[in-house]
């Protein structure tokens, strides 16, 4: 639908709008789904550039340090496939009604800035875990107090052999699991600069894929599955730090956005 008295001579029209209905309300729904759309998709770019950012770091810190990798090629594979596919369900997000009052400006040097930001959040609770399992949680559970690099020192052959890959499996489920704890719940924690669950919900499939994820990935070290990947059965004490960790985590995170906020003015 074209006004032609608003069309100067000389002058060239930037586009143009077939109208399916006689309502220019129409045009303004295109907008705000238009607006919505936006908003989704930099909520996906930046959560997944600054988990990324931080998982990364996270492995090869510890790569470095530890006498084993934190977690397999395969695994980290599986960890981001169930990730990517809890994340599936962010295009049918809610989108707070501040965030689309007015037009956006695509800015890449706000990925990067997020990015930095947020990255290294993880990173924090990752070394945590790190340190938590090995040198208190594996030992304990595995080889009465003895540490990894101690084990050759007290044991022999197979039962060696048994203990370092009871050890090391253990160590990757405890990763593995906090992993996906922590980089799925953090998407309710930065969808919104508004606190999650009370002033923010995400949409009920969000809500529903993100919960399903964390189930799958926390029962997936219990099953054959699990054995087949290299992990070993968490104990329930496990969760017993797991579920104060994650406490920590978004409220930290929490209180980073804030100060993003504080210092760029918007989140998304």
């Amino acid at each position: 639908m074209r006004c032609t008295k608003c069309v100067k001579p000389g002058n060239r029209l930037s586009g143009s709008a077939i109208l399916l209905e006689k309502d220019l309300m129409v045009l303004e729904q295109d907008i705000i789904e238009g607006r919505k759309t936006y908003a989704n998709m930099i909520k996906y770019i930046k959560m997944t550039a600054s988990s990324n950012f931080g998982n990364m770091f996270s492995v090869l810190a510890a790569a470095a340090l530890l006498p084993f990798l934190p977690m397999m090629s395969v695994q980290l594979i599986f960890l981001n496939l169930i990730y990517d596919l809890s994340c599936t369900a962010i295009p049918w997000d809610n989108v707070d009604e501040e965030f689309i009052a007015k037009p956006r400006k695509w800015d890449a040097a706000s990925v990067g800035n997020f990015m930095i930001w947020l990255g290294p959040t993880s990173s924090i609770f990752d070394f945590t875990t790190y340190l938590f399992m090995y040198f208190v949680f594996c030992p304990l559970v595995v080889s009465n107090g003895v540490l990894f690099n101690d084990l050759p020192a007290h044991f022999h052959g197979a039962e060696l052999a048994l203990l370092q890959a009871t050890y090391i499996g253990l160590f990757q489920a405890g990763w593995f699991v906090e992993s996906m704890w922590s980089q799925t719940l953090v998407i309710h924690m930065i969808r919104t600069p508004k606190l999650p669950f009370l002033q923010s919900r995400a949409s009920a499939p969000l809500t529903l894929l993100t919960l399903t994820g964390i189930v799958v990935l926390t029962v997936i070290p219990f099953t054959p599955l699990g054995a087949a990947l290299g992990f070993v059965a968490l104990p329930v004490s496990y969760f017993a730090y797991l579920i104060p960790c994650i406490l920590l985590y978004m409220a930290l995170a929490t209180s980073l956005k804030k100060a993003y906020v504080r210092h760029y003015g918007e989140l998304l």
